[in-house]
């Protein structure tokens, strides 16, 4: 009788410690019952003044006949029952296979742009300052965000992702009286940069990311009720997994500026234009954790990469409209090379349509450092050296929500 009781004590602790369990839990409910039958016989075979009965045996045939982990090795009578509840609840850690895959992801970010540019004055209007290289700043901008890969059931896979937001662009414009130009002392050199009646100065860029990457999976194993995670107990729990990456990442950023004076003391306008170019390329090592239930799932990554940085920068020739020739500042340019750093944060939901198709909603950070932004690139000094150096180690910063579909199967 005592090892009854104590079957029943053990089939009524491992829901409480999994969690509520759902009234058509066969394990558990065919436990009990077989728990009060038992009772009932051995009440029933002992009748007062009727003669002994011949002893019933009754733990063999519910040890052969239900081979349910709750119920196993729980009557032999020895002094080893006591732990057969922990392990239970390890078992579950066994679950935990191999699951080919493979996922196509497509995201829209919004990202807003915050640069570090150094506040150089671009114009002036009777001694006061119009245009600075920090007012030049990006609206909103729409990206496109590309990931396919792969994962085998030895839980190793590969992916491949692409980043582009293309189409930045800033400007700012201000009118005057015949009394706008250029910062000097170029200014006081280029008859073309003096007197005018509007500054326009405009900023432009484009980033384009590549990266490649290798993984190893590790899977919880989805929902048991004898988890030591308490996630893993909820109802409509699917599975849990985390991906340790490696890979390659290249950045490259382009982005060109201007200053444009115009009206005045000359019909035709004159423009300092000039182009940077950034290359940063190296290794990538991150994380990314997915837990999923039947209709929602939670995915986030953190990656960083770090990169051997090359930054180019060319400015054109500045001129006299009206007499071109010679130049007062021939076309220039310069190169250097430094160190950068990628960092991408991302963290998404994602609504299940079907079993393959999902709808992602998420917020995106990713930030870049020793980039050559173009703004930084303007010199109006008058030396003759002016305009061959080139400003680097820069950092742009990227944020922002994003929409987009998956397909997983």
């Amino acid at each position: 009788m005592l090892r009854l009781w104590r079957r029943f004590v053990v089939a009524m602790l491992v829901p409480l410690a999994c969690g509520t369990a759902p009234a058509d839990d066969a394990s558990i409910l065919a436990l009990a019952d077989r728990s009060v039958v038992v009772e009932e016989t051995v009440e029933n075979a002992v009748v007062p003044g009727a003669p002994l009965a011949a002893p019933i045996v009754v733990d063999e045939p519910l040890a052969e006949e239900n081979p349910d982990p709750l119920s196993a090795d729980v009557s032999d009578g020895s002094a080893d029952d006591a732990p057969q509840l922990g392990e239970v609840l390890a078992g579950c850690a066994s679950l935990g296979v191999g699951r080919p895959q493979a996922y196509v992801i497509a995201d829209v970010p919004f990202l807003q742009r915050d640069n570090q540019v150094a506040d150089q004055l671009l114009a002036t209007s009777t001694g006061r300052t119009i245009i600075t290289t920090s007012q030049l700043t990006f609206a909103t901008q729409p990206a496109l965000r590309l990931f396919g890969g792969a994962v085998n059931e030895s839980d190793a896979g590969w992916e491949v992702g692409y980043l582009g937001v293309w189409g930045m662009f800033a400007t700012r414009t201000v009118g005057g009286n015949g009394d706008v130009r250029a910062a000097d002392p170029l200014a006081l050199l280029v008859p073309g940069f003096n007197d005018r009646n509007l500054a326009r100065a405009t900023y432009a860029s484009t980033l384009n990311s590549v990266e490649i990457n290798v993984f190893s999976r590790a899977d919880d194993g989805g929902f048991c009720r004898g988890a030591a995670e308490p996630w893993r107990r909820c109802a409509g729990y699917r599975r849990g997994t985390f991906d340790w990456l490696a890979g390659v990442r290249w950045a490259g950023l382009d982005e060109s500026a201007g200053l444009t004076l115009d009206g005045g003391s000359s019909p035709l306008p004159n423009v300092y234009a000039l182009r940077s170019t950034t290359n940063l390329f190296g290794g990538q090592l991150g994380g990314r954790g997915r837990m999923e239930w039947d209709r929602w799932a939670f995915e986030g990554w953190a990656k960083a990469a770090l990169c051997g940085s090359a930054m180019y920068q060319a400015q054109d020739a500045i001129v006299d409209p009206a007499q071109p020739d010679p130049p007062f500042r021939p076309a220039r340019s310069a190169f250097r090379g430094g160190v950068g750093f990628i960092g991408d944060l991302n963290a998404t939901l994602v609504y299940r349509l079907t079993e393959t198709w999902g709808l992602r909603a998420g917020y995106n950070l990713i930030w870049l450092t020793g980039v050559a932004l173009a703004p930084n690139q303007f010199d109006f000094k008058a030396q003759s050296t002016s305009g061959s150096g080139l400003t680097g180690g820069a950092g742009v910063y990227l944020h922002g929500a994003s929409l987009g579909a998956e397909a997983r199967w």
